[in-house]
Parts: structure tokens; C-alpha cells; sequence
């Protein structure tokens, strides 16, 4: 009977997310400008890039328009692609811009800063869909269409794969799939939104028992640490379940194994980069913040790794406290959580309150409805919460050392987008109960989800075509 729930509740929810998850994302591919999305410029010049076989980023020294030269990690690339994906026109006043790029047609360097030093995996659809417009005689904004809706069918490939192969935890995994802001992402060049189907897929993998699952799920555990090594320890996913007495078990400590060697290309990768690829990020001359104890006046052309090191080895409870003020604090609570659910452009468009709404009573409705479908397994669910803190504590942490003004007594950039890929491993922590329980919360968990994805798929692309 539990084998004919599972695989009827497979069945329903990748129609659901079929018929009103994915339209939605085709429907933001075509109606978002090209760079109306969180970072999509820089992330398309990286799929561009790839696609003339530049696997990784390089360094060059830029003159910007202070008339300072700096250094920065970037591609070479048509400057086509950078106006084309621009968007907004850029702020000088704010953050210095590259002096002029050379005309459309002769190749130049293009700084993306952080960017430049990602791995290349998940860019991998969006450079195949603009090879394929440009085989085609496309535009280049017709060839960057056709990217973003091979970065939408791997996003949906990915979605389906999970819905499919997961044994319990339906419900979660396909709200962290259709929420607005991982759809947004799909439908761009951004490759968190393949990052977070990925990390569905893992814990999907992770429900069902056989060895072929544990070994795929570990390979698509080690892509998403390659593309952002902060993430590492979502590899605690494959300790899961924690066998009784497990610090003497022989299977825990080879699991332990397995979780290392997912983890290790990611650190090589990030020390290969910071060696050869990452530079700071230009900004305009400001002066370190409070934190920073060197002299003074203490000038800075831009982000210091290394500065904000010195200032976290001198007061070593910053490394607990700016993080804990970055996340926690309540204010900031909210934004992130409003980030999650879905802030559109810049992230400076936010969607019609009904939105929001919907999807946190959707949640607290889920909550008290399947209660009594769910059973916790709380060893587990502690393992998987301290590794999504100790995740968030190292994103936070990284955005201090990489994109923070130094010295300052806060962290800038960590964005709600960020922790969605945190949210599919808790669904290990739940136990399958008797058919009999279980049918009602699949029940109550399909109809409020579907509503919800139908609500969005109304509402969202009317907001969209207001916005833009």
C-alpha cells in the first residue's frame, strides 16, 4: 500500500509542478529583461565564456572610471553580451565603472569580480542554449532567450527528477521548487536556481534506501560545493540516518568518508581560485570602518580579504557575533524570509503583499494539517539544522571576507536566496508513517500546494508585466 501511495503522490506532484511551476518560469524567461535578474549580467558573460571554452576566469588590470587601475577576475568576451545584459545603466557615483569597452565585434576583458572564480557546472545549459541560437543565426538577444530556456528545461529537468525519486517530504521539496524566487532564478542565467533543484535532487536520492542513490546523491552534493564551497556542509545529508551508537558504527564512519570526498573538490577548487583567479571588488576610496585598528587615515580601492582576516584574529568573538547580527536579528528575519519567497529586479521589486501572505499561511496551515502525517526523527533533525547553521554561518562569513567595506560593524550581501538551497535536507529528518496516517497529509499537502503554485501563476506574471 505505502509503495502505491508513493508512487501515486510522485505521479501528482510532477504534473503539478509540470502544469503551474514551470509555465510560470517560461512565462518570467520572456517577460524579465535580460539583467532584471539578481546578478544575471555577470553570470551570463560566464556562460558566454565557457562557450568559447574559457573554463576558468582569469585576472587582468582594469583602469575604471576614477582613473585608478585595479585588478579584477573576469572573461573574455564580445562586449555585445555585457550591453546587452547590462539592463540599468551603471552608477558611477556608487561603485567605479570600467573605462569604455572597445566596439561590438572585438573581444575584451570583462571583469566580474566574484563571479569570475565560480565553477563552471551549472553553467553549462545556458552556454549549450546560446550556442544553439548563435548555430542558428539568432540575435545575441535572441540567442540569450534561448539560454535562459535551456536554463529553465535543466532547472525543470532536475525539479522532475526529485519529485519523482523522492520517497517522503513531497510537500517541502516542491515549494522550494515553485517559490517565486527559485522560478525567477530558473528563468535566468543565475545558477543558484540549479543549485537549489540540485540539492532537491540530493535529498530525494536520500530518501530511498538503495546504494545507487547514496553514491548519485553524494556526485550531485560535490557540484553544488564546486559552485559555492560555503555550502559544504550540506554533505551531512549523507550521514543520514544516523545509525544507533553511531560514533562506533562502521557504517556512520564510512559515510563520514564519502561526505569528505564530496566536500574535497569543492575546497580544492576554492584554493585554486583564490590563488590564481579572485581579486578584491573595486569600489570607490572610502575609510575603514570602526573594527579596522591599523592606522589612519586608512583608505580602501576596494574589498580586502586579508584586512578583514587581521580584524577577525584581533577580536575573535566577531567571527559568532557578526554573523548572528547579519541573520538573527529580527528585522533582518524578515527580509531575508521576504528575499526567500521572492524580491524581483535588483532586488529592490518586491511581488503584492497577497504573495508573501499566501505563502506563510500556506506554511503554518501545512504545519497544523500534516502534524499528525509526520513524524521526526530528532537525532537526525538535529544533525541537519546544525549543518544548515554552520552553512549560513560560512555564507555570512564569506560575504564579510569578500564583499563587506572593511572594518565595517556589519555584513553586507547575504540575500534569502541564499538559504533555499538549506531547506530540502530537513526533509530527511521525517520518518514515513502507516499508509493509512499518511494519506491524509499527502492530501492536505498536494491541495495547499497546488493552490499556492496556482495563486503565483496568476498573480506573479500580472505583477511582472507591471514591473517591467
Amino acid at each position: 500500500m505505502t509503495g502505491r501511495l508513493d508512487g501515486a503522490g510522485g505521479r501528482l506532484w510532477c504534473a503539478a509542478f509540470a502544469l503551474l511551476g514551470l509555465p510560470l518560469c517560461l512565462l518570467l524567461a520572456v517577460l524579465v529583461p535580460l539583467g532584471e535578474v539578481a546578478d544575471e549580467s555577470a553570470h551570463l558573460l560566464r556562460a558566454v565564456a565557457l562557450l568559447d571554452g574559457q573554463v576558468v576566469g582569469h585576472r587582468e588590470t582594469v583602469t575604471y572610471s576614477d582613473g585608478i587601475a585595479r585588478p579584477a577576475a573576469g572573461v573574455t568576451a564580445d562586449p555585445v553580451w555585457e550591453v546587452l545584459s547590462r539592463a540599468r545603466p551603471l552608477a558611477p557615483d556608487k561603485v567605479p565603472v570600467p573605462e569604455p569597452m572597445p566596439a561590438p565585434g572585438h573581444p575584451a576583458f570583462l571583469p566580474l569580480y566574484t563571479i569570475g572564480t565560480y565553477f563552471p557546472a551549472f553553467y553549462i545549459p545556458g552556454a549549450l542554449g546560446i550556442g544553439l541560437g548563435q548555430a542558428l543565426g539568432l540575435t545575441p538577444a535572441k540567442a540569450a532567450l534561448l539560454g535562459r530556456l535551456a536554463n529553465t528545461a535543466a532547472y525543470g529537468a532536475l525539479g522532475l527528477a526529485a519529485l519523482a525519486l523522492a520517497r517522503r517530504g513531497r510537500t517541502l521539496l516542491f515549494g522550494v521548487l515553485v517559490v517565486p524566487m527559485s522560478l525567477s532564478l530558473a528563468a535566468s542565467f543565475n545558477q543558484d536556481a540549479l543549485m537549489i533543484a540540485a540539492c532537491a535532487l540530493a535529498a530525494a536520492l536520500l530518501t530511498g534506501d538503495d546504494p545507487w542513490r547514496r553514491r548519485l546523491a553524494a556526485v550531485v552534493i560535490a557540484l553544488v560545493v564546486l559552485a559555492k564551497p560555503p555550502y559544504a556542509a550540506i554533505a551531512a545529508m549523507l550521514l543520514v540516518p544516523l545509525p544507533e551508537r553511531f560514533w562506533v558504527s562502521r557504517l556512520f564512519w564510512c559515510r563520514v568518508g564519502i561526505a569528505v570526498l564530496a566536500v574535497l573538490p569543492g575546497v580544492a577548487w576554492i584554493v585554486f581560485a583564490t590563488i590564481h583567479v579572485a581579486t578584491p571588488v573595486p569600489r570607490l576610496a572610502y575609510e575603514a570602518g570602526p573594527l579596522w585598528s591599523g592606522p589612519r587615515p586608512a583608505p580602501f580601492l576596494g574589498t580586502d580579504t586579508g584586512a578583514q582576516v587581521r580584524i577577525l584574529l584581533e577580536h575573535p568573538g566577531l567571527i559568532l557575533t557578526l554573523p548572528a547580527q547579519g541573520l538573527l536579528a529580527f528585522k533582518r528575519v524578515l527580509v531575508l524570509a521576504t528575499g526567500a519567497i521572492g524580491v524581483f529586479g535588483w532586488l529592490d521589486r518586491l511581488l503584492p503583499a497577497i504573495v508573501y501572505t499566501t505563502w506563510i499561511a500556506a506554511l503554518v496551515g501545512l504545519a497544523i494539517l500534516c502534524g499528525r502525517s509526520v513524524r521526526l526523527r530528532w537525532i537526525d533533525l538535529a544533525l541537519l539544522v546544525t549543518a544548515a547553521l554552520l552553512t549560513a554561518w560560512l555564507v555570512a562569513l564569506s560575504q564579510y571576507l569578500s564583499w563587506t567595506h572593511v572594518g565595517e560593524a556589519r555584513i553586507d550581501g547575504p540575500q534569502g536566496r541564499y538559504f533555499l538551497p538549506l531547506l530540502p535536507m530537513l526533509v530527511l529528518a521525517l520518518v514515513p508513517r502507516p499508509a493509512a496516517v499518511l494519506a491524509p497529509g499527502l492530501r492536505w499537502g498536494l491541495v495547499i500546494g497546488t493552490a499556492v503554485a496556482a495563486l503565483d501563476l496568476v498573480v506573479v506574471p500580472l505583477a511582472t508585466a507591471w514591473m517591467f
